[in-house]
């Protein structure tokens, strides 16, 4: 990842390894630990590592807010009821049962024509790893927002310690729908030059379940795949300009 310091560029774009069209991202899957996981059945884990970023919202003034690739919706669920909830889902799965929490348009972003200045409030919560054209996708999130408006994006650094560290046995670059690699640098002037305003960046880890003895102690052995860390994932809270 250094090379984007060098170029300029904002993000390593990889060739989709699998179809990118998260039809199986919620069904049963291995993580890569070799752990077999089945996403829709763990809710409670899910919201309690968003848990920061659910009191970043609450302490919003209440509007609409739109959810990109908002799974199940279990992030619009814990929402105050006086926001206007919309989420983007591409897999049918995760759609279904988001629909319990807001309206959903099942699909992906570029698929959906919305007003200009229709959200007080975009999220893109592990998304934009996802995308084939990040460009195109802030700007039509910018364009979504009001003047004033928030969003809050969050993606894994593959320049993280862990990331340099670790190299190719890096756990985020075992996920085949990871397209387009962004690091901590890269992300802060992706932001800043399309209209964004970065008011706090967090790397969540020492609050969430994977701060354990057991993943530092495997940070010891580089052969094998890294475990969670803190830098691993980053989330920005920004406003438009």
């Amino acid at each position: 990842m250094g090379e984007l310091y060098l170029t300029g560029e904002y993000f390593i774009h990889l060739a989709p390894r699998t179809p990118v069209d998260g039809t199986d991202y919620w069904s049963n899957a291995a993580d890569p630990d070799g752990k077999i996981r089945h996403r829709l059945l763990e809710r409670s884990q899910y919201l309690s590592s968003i848990s920061a970023e659910i009191k970043y919202i609450a302490n919003l003034k209440p509007g609409a807010v739109l959810d990109i690739g908002c799974g199940p919706g279990w992030l619009l669920s814990q929402l105050d009821s006086r926001w206007k909830r919309y989420g983007i889902e591409p897999s049918k799965q995760a759609a279904s049962v988001a629909e319990k929490y807001a309206s959903i348009f099942q699909g992906t972003l570029e698929d959906f024509v919305f007003r200009k200045d229709s959200f007080d409030l975009v999220i893109a919560y592990h998304v934009i790893e996802h995308i084939r054209d990040p460009l195109t996708a802030i700007k039509t999130i910018h364009q979504l927002l009001r003047p004033g408006g928030t969003l809050i994006i969050g993606t894994p650094d593959f320049d993280s310690g862990c990331a340099r560290r670790f190299g190719s046995n890096f756990r985020l670059l075992h996920d085949a729908t990871h397209i387009s690699l962004f690091s901590n640098d890269s992300m802060h002037r992706f932001l800043r030059n399309h209209g964004f305003r970065i008011n706090s960046v967090d790397y969540p880890y020492f609050e969430t379940p994977w701060f354990t003895r057991t993943n530092l102690l495997r940070l010891l052995n580089k052969k094998t795949t890294s475990p969670p860390f803190y830098g691993n994932f980053m989330t920005f809270y920004c406003s438009k300009i």
